[in-house]
């Protein structure tokens, strides 16, 4: 099961397994009808990015934040689903969710200025709250892995914006990390670049 799974890499820690069951659970249920391009249930996608968050030695609130992290952009209630993160999280949680929710009237239908938008969004959250930061780093190396169930147009487009947009926005960050965080930064940048040539190279 996904949550043992999920449960079993925080063994011997002082994490608060109720909270992070919570998030679980609400992510579940908010994405229990979707599945992702592979044809897996959606729900494998924050897991798999929450893993990644405990690897790296986040804290429960990132922990929870990473679960939740499409909860309000794929949900059928958005304002809801705030509320509900807001009033069953807490601030933090709620601030981190909220900061890597793309929100597609940002730029009035024009992807291009959705997408600048939402730049400017996780820019200016990062610079209260690096978690941010390392949240959407962690979420787009599990979509980077599985983006082989795209067309090769697709492809195409997800390493393309990671090469030219996202990677120097990291970079232009990087600065905003605490020190603990710098190995970290370096092994998630390396394994993105690697995914950038192993896509290339096709």
């Amino acid at each position: 099961m996904l949550l043992d799974e999920l449960l079993a890499q925080l063994s011997g820690s002082s994490i608060d397994f109720k909270k992070i069951k919570e998030a679980y659970f609400f992510a579940s249920n908010i994405h229990k009808k979707q599945k992702r391009a592979t044809g897996e249930p959606f729900i494998i996608h924050p897991v798999e990015v929450a893993k990644i968050i405990i690897r790296i030695g986040g804290d429960e609130n990132m922990i929870c934040a990473a679960l939740l992290h499409d909860t309000i952009e794929d949900g059928d209630n958005p304002e809801k689903i705030e509320n509900d993160i807001y009033h069953k999280f807490g601030g933090d949680v709620f601030f981190m969710v909220k900061a890597v929710s793309k929100d597609n009237k940002l730029g009035k239908g024009n992807k291009n200025l959705c997408d600048k938008e939402y730049f400017r969004q996780i820019k200016k959250a990062a610079e209260s709250d690096v978690s941010v930061f390392l949240i959407k780093m962690a979420d787009l190396m599990h979509n980077m892995d599985t983006i082989f169930a795209f067309n090769p147009d697709k492809q195409q487009v997800w390493i393309t914006t990671l090469k030219n947009s996202y990677i120097p926005f990291f970079s232009e960050y990087f600065h905003q990390i605490s020190f603990h965080y710098h190995p970290i930064y370096h092994n998630m940048m390396e394994e993105l670049h690697k995914i950038i040539e192993k896509y290339e190279k096709r």
